[in-house]
Order: structure tokens, then sequence, then C-alpha cells
């Protein structure tokens, strides 16, 4: 189970799809209304945007205690029926995230607690996340690597811009201005790949996954709220103080796209679903011709950004090298590699790590070896998302065992052997026979 945006984490207010880690209660009162709401709307909703019902189980889940509020009875049976909900606890075998996941032979969606109190970001991140869940069988699933390129200080400078544009054309209110801050964004990406190899596939392949669901959880929100865009483009403005756009980026690039579409090309989400990226859908829209990126970024305060990015280049290559030392360079424990490798993770704060993989500051990673918790110094995966190293442990013995900022509870014969860079993990010989 791969956490979506926003998953088990402390995540900026502003983002739809993250909550708070570390809630304390579970307001059941609250959460039915909420539950009863989405509910109330995510048929005639989802089929207004893209022809299919958004609807389906949900289950709300305190990521502390595992009690939960669901909108139906629950596989196994074990869920109490109180009101209109059902309430219990997520099975142990169910790590708490904001994702889309396989119950009982059914997909459902599950949102960590406490939902947002703010009608608009409650609405939004059940609808996020209930989009995931059928995703796949609107055809609009894409991949979410990250974006490596949007860690350099030049990646970071003309998103930046991109983002300035895209909030001003948001808020515009007339045809002339809407367009012109369109094409003002589109420019700032364009320079954006002409800088960075194969970064235009990337981005549109991060913005089908993550931006498409964004969008539609603002898309419904803003209707049933009565408010503005003005709201979303305060969300891409505090994006942009964001020190990790390589994986988040797409959560609001991906909403502003589409929000813009609607209002420049109604009725695109079919051409979507045929294949067509936002980002095409945009420019066959406004019939977009490029224009200088330079003489365009001075409207948007260029100098400024350009030297803050400066400043944080030099922070970043002193965090690399922190991470060389530690994870390349350091002993550590390597786990896997292992196919079904599943993660909840923050994707705002995942840094890029070169063919090492990506750095992941906190998550949670399970696989046949066992369910690894990562609070603080963090781990790094490999680019196949196969593997997982943290810091090597100073006692390597037992079922469970801690290192630096991390725990691992290994699965039932596995056990940890010592190599020349550290320790890893293997199966044993009990392990093995237990399968046959």
């Amino acid at each position: 189970m791969e956490e979506c945006p926003m998953c088990s984490r402390l995540m900026f207010a502003v983002f739809v799809a993250g909550v708070i880690a570390g809630a304390q209660t579970l307001d059941e009162a609250a959460t039915e209304r909420a539950v009863a709401n989405f509910s109330s709307i995510c048929d005639a909703q989802g089929k207004a945007i893209w022809g299919a019902s958004l609807c389906g189980p949900i289950v709300v889940v305190n990521p502390r205690t595992r009690s939960s509020v669901a909108s139906q009875g629950d596989p196994d049976g074990k869920f109490i029926k109180r009101g209109d909900v059902w309430v219990g606890s997520l099975p142990a075998s169910f790590d708490p995230a904001n994702t889309a996941f396989d119950w009982g032979g059914r997909k459902w969606t599950m949102v960590m607690a406490p939902l947002p109190r703010d009608p608009f970001l409650q609405l939004a991140l059940i609808t996020h996340e209930s989009f995931h869940r059928v995703q796949a069988d609107l055809g609009l699933a894409s991949s979410d690597q990250p974006n490596a390129h949007l860690d350099t200080e030049t990646g970071r400078v003309w998103m930046r811009l991109e983002l300035r544009a895209l909030a001003r054309a948001l808020r515009a209110e007339h045809e002339q201005e809407l367009r012109a801050a369109i094409a003002d964004a589109l420019t700032f990406r364009t320079r954006r790949y002409e800088l960075h190899s194969g970064a235009r596939e990337r981005e549109v392949s991060m913005e089908r996954q993550e931006g498409l669901a964004e969008y539609t959880g603002f898309a419904i929100a803003l209707k049933d709220t009565g408010e503005s865009t003005s709201r979303v483009a305060r969300i891409v403005e505090s994006f942009e103080d964001s020190d990790a756009y390589a994986r988040s980026f797409a959560y609001v690039t991906g909403a502003a796209l589409g929000l813009l579409l609607d209002r420049v090309s109604p009725g695109w989400h079919a051409r979507a679903r045929s294949g067509g990226s936002m980002e095409s859908l945009l420019i066959a829209a406004i019939r977009f011709q490029p224009s200088s990126p330079m003489t365009a970024s001075t409207r948007y305060g260029f100098r400024a950004v350009a030297a803050a990015e400066r400043d944080r280049e030099a922070r970043h290559q002193a965090l690399l090298d922190s991470l060389t030392k530690r994870f390349v360079d350091g002993p550590t424990l390597a786990l896997g590699p292992a196919r079904n490798l599943n993660r909840a993770f923050n994707p705002n704060e995942l840094v890029p790590f070169g063919a090492h993989g990506t750095y992941y500051p906190t998550g949670t990673f399970r696989a046949k070896w066992g369910k690894l918790q990562v609070d603080s110094v963090g781990a790094v995966l490999s680019t196949d998302n196969m593997s997982v190293r943290v810091a090597a442990p100073s006692d390597p013995q037992g079922q469970t065992i801690k290192g630096p900022g991390w725990t691992l509870e290994l699965s039932p014969g596995w056990a940890i052997q010592a190599t020349e860079k550290g320790f890893k993990a293997v199966e044993t010989n009990a392990g093995s026979a237990a399968r046959q």
C-alpha cells in the first residue's frame, strides 16, 4: 500500500492531500458528517467531471490508536454500526495512510484523522483519495517517480516563477489577463524543460498521477463550498516556500492546470482520459507560442527568486554531503530487494539522492522482511523502489531492532547478517521451510 500525498506526516496546511500526523482523537460525529456529505455528492460530481462515480467504501482512521469510522461495515465483520456509520479498529495488517487499498476483495479509500476542520480542505481531501480509488479504472493512472531536476537551482527558479504565473492566472477576471498569465506559466515551464533533459515526461507523468487527483478534490470542493479559485491561488503561492518540490509539485501545478482548463477548454476531461496531458491540452486551448522567458520573468521577480535559490543550493549541497557520509560511506542496514515494498511517506520531504535513490526523512516501509518505521535521521529508497537502507544499528540481534531514528520489526524467519558495509536482512532456513 503506497500512500498518496500527503500521507502520514506533517504537511503544509494548504495541501488538501495532507493531514496533521499524530492525531490524538477521532471525532466520530464530525467524521460521520464529512463522510455523509461526500457520499451525497460523489456520484453526481464524479460523473459530471469524469463520467464515473467517485462513491465507494471509506474508512477514516486515527494513526496512533487505529480507531476508525467507516462508511460501511468492514469485510471482517468486526466493526459495529453506530448511526449511519460503522466504528472499530483498523486491522494491524494495514498501515494508516491517506491512500486507496484493497480490503476484502474491494477497493477502499483510507483517510487519516483528524480530518481538516475547514470544509473546503476536508471535502477536497476525501475526494482526492477517493479519486485514487478509481483512477486506474478511468485510465488515468501513471508513475510517480520524484523529479530530481526540481531539487536543482535552475529547476526550482523556473518552477517558482511558474507558480507565480499560475496564481495570477487563477485570479484573473478578464480573458486577456487570464491567457497572458497562462502563457507566462507555460513559457517558464518550457524554459525548465530546455535546461533539464527528460523533464517534460517526468513532470507530466507526476501531474497525471497526483495532479488530477488534487484537481478533482479542489474542483468539487470549490463547487460545494462556493469559494472562488482565489482560494487555490493562495495555496499555489504558499507552496512556493516548500524546500522539496521533487515529489510534491504536482499537487499544486496539476490542480492549477486543471482549474484553468475548466475556464479555457470546458470538457477537456474526455481528452485527458484518451491520453492527453493537462499541459498539452492547455497549450492547444490558448494556442501557446513561447516568448522570451527572461523578458517574462521580470514581471515575476526573477532576480529575488534567483538569489534565494543560489543560497538554498549551498545548503542543499551540504545536505547531500551529509547523506553521502551516512548512507554511502558509513555502515548501513540494507533491506531488500523486495518487489512488493509498500511505503507511506510525506512527499513534501523527499530528497532525490542521485544514483543512490531517494532520501526519506521519515516514513513507513513494509515488505516480506517486516516493517520499518523511520521517525528521524531518515532512510534511502533505491531508484527501483525495491530496497531500503538505514544507518546501521549498534545491536542487530532480536526480532525488534532499533537504530538511529528507526525501528524494524522483522518478520518470522528473518534475521540480520553482518556484511562488509554493515548489515543486511536475510531469510533464515526456518523462514524458507515455513513457506514450503
